[in-house]
């Protein structure tokens, strides 16, 4: 099951991208729409009722699709965010969440049909995507996705997970870190962060979803700063 909510203050627009998923993509969806900022807040903000997928203008008339999905992802990094506009000046604003896709209005067909296969492709290879550790004698899978930050102290690991369980290992951070993606950066001798956790970066540090904040080491900023502008840049424009 895959849940999709689709936000535009224009009915015609939610109605149409509804039909056009379910007459044109194979898979199990629960699609629900919206045509206010305030009836998506209030259902998926205040219900804590996350989708996959987001769909969204960035002008829904009573706010701002941008707001929405920067608040949403502060609880569920995991959200892939498509932004729809018929006004260019906001693209550079969108980086201030971690969007998948920007298509611009009136909807280009065979865009809006890429963006989707993008998301739902990149969706499910994260769902599945995942690291085997070492830890008090048995094995422990653990999702790419549920991984926040890896700390190092001495010569043990620890995993710090979304699901608020942490996990002790014994392994160097060098071999650790190449058995995982581009979307962990190593910002300090002892910590390597998952970029889908990041909601913000200063001169010092990187701070969570959480709250946390993960030290930046003066002489890697360049290149850290350099990756995580990569990692954002890797969204796809239209």
């Amino acid at each position: 099951m895959v849940d999709i909510c689709i936000c535009d203050d224009q009915k015609t627009i939610t109605d149409y991208l509804k039909f056009f998923i379910l007459k044109n993509f194979e898979g199990d969806f629960n699609i629900v729409t919206f045509n206010s900022y305030r009836d998506a807040y209030n259902k998926i903000v205040m219900c804590q009722i996350y989708p996959d997928i987001l769909i969204t203008d960035i002008n829904l008339g009573d706010g701002n699709g941008i707001e929405l999905v920067n608040i949403i992802q502060c609880e569920h990094p995991m959200l892939k965010a498509i932004f729809l506009t018929g006004f260019i000046d906001y693209a550079t604003e969108i980086f201030e969440t971690n969007p998948s896709y920007f298509l611009t209005k009136p909807i280009n067909e065979n865009k809006l049909t890429n963006a989707i296969k993008k998301v739902l492709k990149n969706l499910q290879f994260e769902k599945n995507k995942s690291v085997t550790v070492k830890s008090n004698g048995s094995e422990s899978v653990i999702l790419y996705k549920n991984i926040v930050f890896i700390e190092s102290s001495g010569r043990k690991l620890t995993i710090h997970t979304c699901e608020e369980k942490d996990i002790s290992i014994y392994e160097k951070m060098d071999d650790l870190q190449k058995r995982l993606d581009k979307s962990f950066v190593r910002c300090h001798k002892s910590f390597l962060v998952n970029m889908k956790y990041i909601v913000e970066r200063t001169n010092q540090s990187f701070v969570l979803t959480d709250g946390r904040h993960i030290p930046i080491s003066k002489s890697n900023f360049k290149e850290v700063k350099s990756k995580f502008i990569s990692y954002l840049g890797d969204s796809q424009w239209d």
